[in-house]
């Protein structure tokens, strides 16, 4: 590696390295009451419950699961769905500036991030093609149905990498 690209390589670590290493770090890690972390990783898991819940019922009632239930029904679970990505995009900031250098670099995090971008888009493309429909149909597409199976598999990967990530920390 020549002293130009070693130089860029330090430049992005060292910012993830001076996040991890900060005064909030410190003050979060180390802060004299028991409640700081736990509190965080709390809205992280119920954030996780009501974004990835919602997306599961709203996949679960396209694969034909509670087929009575009419489509446009399931427009107000996306108002969860959003809700629980902001508690866990907000909290997920925080608990990820503590260890930010680490998970820089860990190819598990990106997994995570990845399941979770796409299993999101698919739910945004589920609903503009499912259940934002005019037509009155009760039943989803082929298409939709796919998409659906996929972002609950995604919606899986996603959970088993987080928690993965709390047991393969180098």
């Amino acid at each position: 590696v020549s002293r130009s690209q070693s130089s860029r390589l330090k430049g992005p670590m060292a910012f993830f390295r001076g996040l991890q290493d900060s005064a909030f770090t410190e003050w979060f890690l180390g802060s004299d009451s028991i409640w700081t972390y736990p509190t965080v990783l709390t809205l992280h898991t119920v954030g996780m419950a009501i974004l990835v819940g919602a997306s599961f019922v709203i996949n679960l009632r396209i694969l034909q699961v509670a087929g009575d239930i009419p489509l446009p029904r399931l427009q107000a679970l996306y108002r969860f769905v959003w809700i629980g990505f902001a508690v866990n995009l907000l909290s997920g900031v925080v608990l990820f500036v503590t260890e930010a250098a680490d998970r820089v670099v860990d190819p598990v995090f990106y997994v995570k991030l990845s399941s979770i971008g796409l299993a999101l888009w698919f739910g945004v493309i589920v609903k503009h093609t499912a259940i934002d429909r005019t037509d009155g149909a009760n039943q989803a597409s082929g298409r939709s149905r796919s998409l659906a199976a996929v972002s609950l598999a995604l919606w899986t990967v996603a959970i088993v990498s987080g928690r993965l990530m709390a047991y393969l920390k180098k």
